[in-house]
């Protein structure tokens, strides 16, 4: 996202094939055995309760909220099976940056949070989502961290990746995006003590991988960043504790050679 108003521009996102929960469609495109009933409106849940796990820009409420201004009450979580990294972006005959991705991958982990959405919200993220497919979280690999001992009941799903393209020249990684995504940490971590004592923010880092240039520094006038995001000293002091000053003095800015 080049800024805030690039939100918009993701929530126009259209999920590739159909969904088959809720009554959406037949299968969900990229789901194994088991991850999903083929059966419209079938779910694992006797509540039929669906809920998203978010793990980039829908960790921050005004994010969700660009998608649905009456989005549901996040809850900080840690995920086993997932593994986040910067290898997703969105095809366009224009510039655009590297995105957040998400694959399976058992030997890993990966914060971020749940949501619980109706019908027609599930409908609005998966149109926010483009070119992302639908997985099933068993319950079992959720990990709560507000303060619960287990996630309430109900179907849980995140938008995984198609493919890994990691970020180029084309394509690189953009300072507002990361700023939106760390800007939510930070909220979570100000309303659940539980998730500030398992250091969420900084797992945001640690559990992410390729971290790595072409990174460049969008941010509206950059020399006084507080203007336009009030949390950017904290956001890019955890940046430097977390990938090194090495990496935070590799971040260019607009017009720099890559």
């Amino acid at each position: 996202m080049l800024t805030m108003k690039c939100v918009t521009e993701v929530g126009r996102r259209r999920m590739l094939g159909g969904i088959a929960v809720l009554g959406l469609g037949a299968a969900v495109p990229g789901c194994t055995t088991g991850q999903v009933s083929t059966k419209p409106g079938a779910t694992e849940s006797d509540s039929g309760s669906q809920y998203i796990f978010g793990y980039g820009s829908l960790i921050q409420k005004e994010s969700r909220e660009e998608t649905w201004p009456k989005a549901g009450k996040s809850f900080p979580v840690s995920v086993q099976g997932v593994t986040r990294g910067w290898y997703d972006r969105v095809d366009t005959v224009s510039w655009g940056p590297t995105y957040l991705g998400a694959l399976p991958d058992r030997g890993s982990t990966c914060n971020g949070v749940i949501f619980q959405v109706t019908h027609g919200e599930l409908r609005a993220f998966a149109e926010r989502e483009k070119g992302y497919k639908l997985i099933r979280i068993p319950s079992g690999d959720i990990t709560m961290l507000d303060g619960r001992s287990a996630p309430p009941p109900g179907d849980f799903w995140y938008f995984g990746s198609t493919s890994a393209r990691y970020a180029s020249q084309e394509f690189p990684i953009v300072q507002s995006y990361v700023d939106v995504c760390v800007s939510g940490c930070l909220e979570v971590e100000e309303e659940f003590p539980a998730s500030r004592t398992a250091k969420f923010a900084q797992n945001f880092f640690t559990a992410t991988t390729h971290w790595k240039t072409p990174w460049i520094n969008d941010r509206i006038y950059p020399w006084r960043p507080f203007v336009h995001v009030p949390r950017a000293n904290e956001i890019d002091t955890l940046i430097r504790d977390q990938l090194g000053e090495k990496m935070f003095r590799s971040i260019s800015l607009p017009g720099a050679e890559l």
